[in-house]
């Protein structure tokens, strides 16, 4: 019989545990924190709009390059037209090219130039503190399900426990059943309560397969390929020591990157102001150009003194017609249909939305690290009641076993101790996990990362 209940225990195992786990290829938290980051398709996307954003920067470093463009054209006229080199009547098919280039520069325009790369230049920041919050986001889904396994597996251990204790002590049960010391209802009440724990065990392994899977699909890898974890070794303190709340939210203020992000588009929102307003200066200009052409209507004597005419040499004209200009272009808004109000106003807006985000943002942060504080507090003071719990119930059913195999207690009151003991032991374990998370969270928030 204790033969078969271990076979069946196999089983379980073999069934509700992840196949092809191997040792060698467990990965630690780090490593599914780092896997994560790295391949995780929102933080990818967040990414490429990081890279758009350091693409906006560069184009406002070259808004302060002059413009340079060249032009050419080729054309027919028909019928009575003027010749723009010889401003002479035809009315010939001719054909005429024109070249030219022309370059532009701001001398200035309200610093509008400036204002819009300090403002693409905090753009890029913050891009960077939202893919920062978003790993930290990644980083504490995974740190809870990486803990959640570990607390699984913590659970298997202490259910399987049980079940070994209750065989021991049924075998130990039929013995003195057979001796006329306890009556037969005994067995069956052990037998019973076996059957409750072994359920205990299957629940437990299926809780542990779902949680290997949990964290399998936030990594996106392929649940029939090899995963395990490490099992690293959690010291749970025996003394709590923990700064005050107001120390700890002054340097998550430091660190955290959805209030950083916040700040710091509030003084984006600043520039867009500035930039708005410079639309209100004058604008001057240093402009200037260069042009050329050849037209068929361009005539030159054959020789010199000659009525007869010919077409003037290609070469030539390209060389006659070469013309230069550069000039000062100023140009001063009087009245633009409000628009440059407009757009005042609107960036004003923007602005006030910016600073009430970051007041939302402060705010909520304060929230967090006051929950998370008085959760973690809480957790202590849970996890050191549940092992004392725990260390009594131990105690009284080590004697209320001696007692019940000297047929001094029933087997309802030895299945009641058990009972408490199991209870107590899972109690002990959850609020264990549940203190280290919350203490990781706190350390989280403090800029030291989450590490086991």
């Amino acid at each position: 019989m204790k033969a078969k209940k271990y076979l069946i225990t196999a089983l379980f195992f073999v069934v509700f545990l992840p196949s092809k786990i191997p040792a060698q290829n467990a990965w630690s938290l780090q490593d599914c924190i780092d896997y994560a980051v790295q391949h995780n398709i929102e933080i990818k996307q967040q990414i490429l709009n990081e890279e758009a954003s350091r693409h906006d920067l560069e184009q406002s470093y070259a808004n302060f390059f002059p413009s340079l463009n060249a032009q050419g054209s080729q054309g027919f006229s028909f019928g009575r037209s003027v010749d723009p080199f010889t401003n002479e009547f035809s009315t010939e098919r001719i054909m005429r090219q024109n070249f030219g280039a022309s370059s532009s520069v701001v001398l200035f325009s309200g610093f509008q130039n400036l204002n819009y790369m300090r403002r693409n230049m905090l753009r890029h920041t913050a891009m960077r503190y939202d893919t920062e919050r978003i790993q930290n986001d990644i980083t504490l889904n995974i740190a809870a399900a990486f803990l959640q396994i570990l607390y699984n597996k913590d659970f298997v251990v202490t259910a399987r426990q049980q079940v070994e204790l209750l065989e021991q002590q049924l075998e130990r049960t039929r013995i003195l059943f057979e001796g006329g010391t306890v009556p037969r209802g005994s067995v069956l009440e052990i037998e019973a309560r076996l059957a409750e724990e072994e359920l205990n065990l299957i629940n437990a392994n299926n809780h542990l397969r779902l949680s290997y899977l949990e964290l399998i699909q936030l990594l996106d890898l392929d649940p029939a390929e090899e995963f395990n974890i490490e099992i690293p070794e959690i010291d749970v303190m025996e003394q709590f020591v923990i700064q005050d709340v107001e120390t700890i939210f002054q340097r998550a203020l430091q660190f955290e990157p959805s209030v950083r992000s916040a700040g710091t588009r509030i003084h984006m929102a600043e520039k867009l102001v500035a930039q708005e307003r410079g639309r209100m200066s004058p604008g001057l200009f240093l402009e200037g150009s260069l042009g050329t052409g050849y037209s068929q209507a361009n005539l030159m004597p054959e020789d010199p003194g000659s009525n007869v005419f010919i077409r003037k040499p290609y070469s030539e004209q390209i060389r006659d017609n070469f013309s230069q200009y550069i000039g000062l272009n100023l140009r001063i808004p009087i009245f633009n249909q409000w628009q440059v109000r407009t757009r005042i106003q609107h960036s004003k807006i923007e602005l006030d939305r910016a600073q009430n985000h970051y007041e939302l943002t402060h705010n909520n942060l304060n929230k967090i690290i006051q929950q998370a504080h008085a959760d973690a507090q809480a957790a202590f003071q849970k996890y050191q009641a549940t092992i004392k719990s725990l260390d009594a119930f131990r105690e009284s059913f080590n004697y209320t076993r001696q007692r019940f195999d000297l047929g001094m207690v029933s087997s309802v009151e030895f299945n009641e101790s058990q009972t408490r003991v199991a209870r107590a032991e899972r109690e002990a374990l959850q609020a264990k996990y549940d203190f280290v998370f919350k203490m990781k969270i706190m350390e989280f928030y403090m800029g030291e990362g989450f590490k086991l």
